[in-house]
């Protein structure tokens, strides 16, 4: 593999502000000193913080788009193999940086906009499960379910032991190939 664009170069740059610092250092100025560039020159792939912002979360939701992708392949032929993949995606610590993710929660919270790109995949991802397995409750459940253990270890509110998290996911496994068969 080459040399990373200019533009992950970037990207790399403003998560490693997020990761060691805090979302809240996240800006051109912090980004471009990270990154050996001049803000002129990161100014020229990203219009603004916001587009910053928008390019993290492209990417995340991408990285993320693979590793699910990979797994939905290996259950070609399985019945609900999209909503199979998905929950079987939501426990790995190597697709979401929660240090992004919170960096990008923080940005959005003065700019709802800056979500639209999830909303679009989710909604993708919607229509996937749709096609595939229908309409049904419980497939929102589960999706529902596996989104909020996420979502509690990202804000750090989770009311189990940190240990207990990864017996709740293969319990939501469990339940959930019982419910898909």
């Amino acid at each position: 593999m080459g040399q990373p664009s200019t533009r992950d170069t970037i990207l790399d740059a403003a998560q490693r502000i997020a990761a060691e610092r805090g979302a809240g250092r996240i800006t051109l100025d912090e980004v471009a000193k990270e990154s050996g560039l001049s803000k002129g020159g990161l100014l020229y792939h990203f219009a603004g913080k916001e587009a910053l912002i928008k390019a993290m979360l492209e990417r995340l939701i991408e990285r993320s788009s693979v590793v699910r992708e990979e797994h939905a392949s290996s259950l070609v032929g399985k019945p609900h193999a999209t909503l199979r993949a998905m929950l079987a995606t939501r426990n790995r610590d190597d697709v979401l940086d929660p240090h992004v993710a919170m960096a990008i929660l923080a940005a959005a919270a003065e700019q709802p906009t800056l979500l639209d790109p999830l909303r679009q995949h989710i909604a993708h991802m919607r229509e996937q499960i749709i096609a595939e397995s229908g309409d049904h409750p419980a497939f929102w459940l589960l999706w529902a379910a596996a989104d909020g253990l996420l979502f509690q270890q990202l804000l750090g509110v989770e009311p189990y032991l940190p240990e207990q998290r990864d017996a709740m996911h293969q319990q939501l496994q469990l339940l959930a190939e019982g419910m898909l068969k």
